[in-house]
């Protein structure tokens, strides 16, 4: 996600690992010396390393007179308020909605605190469960059977995090029992959003890894549908593809983002050139309605045959 209209630099550490505050520390001082009179808004996922290091480097760039804030994001539901605690949530796909949003307000030329603002209310309005197949087998280590067999992992992270419960349903049903987990408020343990009928609201539907491109859109279609169709929700942006993967995860994860501030929309449309994204789709494209008579087809082939043979008017 570095490039232009999007993220100035990324930081990682081995696989399903942070990296070193010193690592961390570097990337800030780098970024904070290119346009030092801006700042550097650190945007990271609510994991205890990450936290640790990350604002350990934050601190640090303090210190040495780097103006440096630090947004931590946490948006899976699968851990509710009494197992999250003081920890709090894990952070999942939709800290991909809240770093673009903040990229987009950056390139505006919004200031630090400006950008810090709007992150943070994307963050607090957004939403993620996750659900998969089987665990994921990390390179270069141990190989432990998986014991999920036929049952489906409900709100799993994606570093193999124990999830909400195990089900064997099909998609329908599945679709159904993850949009209850993200919408349904009197799950007083995870009702994290409130969208109402009348609201925008963004929808995410990620490929945790190993998602074909056929399966994904079979699984956005349902969602799109059920969206409709349980809780009269239209998306006002969809967005379906390979955002945040775990490695090879055979799962995928939906993501709400309730538009709160009307920015949201413009700042997400915002061009973007970075490798992991892929725009938005606009509710026209598929809520248009599809001629299956060959009305049209038969109109485009006469004035084209007419086109064919009229007169060259050549001499």
């Amino acid at each position: 996600f570095v490039g232009a209209g999007f993220l100035s630099a990324a930081v990682a550490g081995s696989v399903f690992a942070s990296p070193s505050a010193e690592q961390v520390f570097r990337a800030i001082r780098r970024v904070g010396a290119a346009q030092p009179q801006r700042g550097v808004l650190v945007v990271i996922m609510n994991y205890t390393g990450d936290v640790m290091h990350f604002g350990m480097a934050v601190e640090k760039a303090r210190a040495e007179g780097i103006r440096t804030e630090l947004l931590v994001v946490g948006d899976d539901v699968g851990v509710g308020r009494k197992r999250g605690g003081r920890i709090g949530r894990r952070g999942l796909a939709g800290t991909v909605l809240v770093q673009k949003i903040a990229a987009a307000a950056a390139a505006r030329g919004s200031s630090l605190e400006d950008v810090h603002n709007i992150a943070s209310l994307a963050a607090e309005n957004t939403a993620t469960v996750g659900a998969s197949l089987a665990h994921v087998h990390v390179p270069g280590r141990e190989l432990v059977p998986d014991e999920l067999g036929d049952d489906i992992e409900i709100g799993m992270g994606i570093h193999n995090e124990e999830g909400f419960g195990r089900v064997k349903t099909d998609l329908p049903g599945l679709v159904k029992t993850m949009l209850a987990q993200l919408l349904d408020q009197s799950d007083k343990d995870r009702a994290y959003i409130d969208v109402q009928p009348s609201e925008q609201v963004v929808v995410m539907v990620n490929n945790l890894g190993a998602i074909s491109a056929l399966e994904l859109g079979a699984i956005t279609a349902e969602v799109v549908d059920q969206l409709a169709g349980t809780y009269k929700l239209t998306p006002t942006r969809l967005l379906s593809g390979t955002y945040m993967t775990s490695l090879n995860g055979l799962g995928f994860s939906i993501t709400l983002l309730r538009v709160v501030d009307k920015s949201f929309v413009s700042l997400i449309d915002a061009p973007a050139d970075a490798a992991g994204w892929s725009p938005p789709v606009q509710p026209q494209s598929w809520e248009r309605g599809i001629d299956t008579t060959n009305s049209e087809m038969e109109a485009e082939t006469e004035t084209r045959e007419a086109q064919d043979f009229a007169p060259s008017n050549l001499t």
